[in-house]
């Protein structure tokens, strides 16, 4: 008795390969494979940070094939989508995400694979078609984005200086606002690490900034912190 239910589980899954034919298969990489380079290159495009990783562009390619494949194995069968959750839960990603962007870039591609897995071709490549022209359209548009970017300015000047007054010229001329978040003492009560908040327009050099307040805290250390870069002296 129990070596015919173990044959009948057997042959449950047997029955798979006998479903699923070879041209779905392939239609349904091909499907996914085309779709997520064309996200991928949307990436590439309307990424706008100075930390770009190919690796994540390669990402996007290869989940979007394992999840229509996925799609495909599971088909309307309830116990085998139970058992990739099972399956999926032993799976712990410890990466953050640094960007909301690449979070949504994520979910399509998995929204393109579960399409192709599943034969909603049409579905998939409306998909595709209609978010990287809308992604594109808000790069291009600059949409969202304001005159101003704001930056942290961390600066080391002597104990002895007057930092709330000594720095505040050169911030005016570089800076619509700033404000002094913290003061704290270092090396031994010898210097002071000063902290601003900037807000900078878009004509803002990081570099000049960095010049004339050298010739204030006896060039010791200046660090500007951008949302893309950061420049130390």
């Amino acid at each position: 008795m129990a070596e015919t239910n173990f044959l009948q589980e057997i042959s449950k899954f047997t029955d798979i390969g006998q479903l699923i034919t070879v041209s779905q298969v392939v239609i349904c990489l091909l499907t996914s494979f085309l779709l997520s380079v064309a996200v991928a290159k949307t990436y590439q495009i309307t990424y706008r940070g100075a930390s770009f990783s190919p690796a994540f562009m390669h990402t996007l390619v290869i989940c979007a094939m394992v999840i229509g494949s996925v799609m495909l194995i599971i088909g309307s069968n309830i116990a085998r989508a139970f058992s990739l959750v099972g399956a999926l839960s032993i799976i712990r990603f410890r990466n953050a995400v640094k960007d909301p962007r690449d979070v949504a870039y994520i979910f399509l591609v998995m929204g393109i694979g579960m399409a192709s897995g599943t034969g909603f071709y049409q579905i998939a490549v409306a998909l595709t078609v209609v978010t990287c022209a809308v992604s594109l359209l808000l790069y291009f548009l600059k949409f969202g984005e304001h005159g101003l970017s704001e930056r942290i300015l961390k600066i080391q000047a002597p104990a002895t200086s007057n930092f709330e007054n000594i720095f505040n010229d050169t911030l005016n001329l570089h800076a619509e606002q700033f404000n002094l978040i913290s003061a704290e003492s270092t090396r031994m009560g010898t210097e002071l690490e000063l902290t601003f908040t900037l807000k900078v327009p878009k004509r803002f050099s990081a570099e000049a900034l960095m010049v004339d307040l050298s010739k204030l805290n006896e060039n010791l250390k200046i660090q500007v912190v951008g949302s893309s870069h950061v420049l130390d002296l």
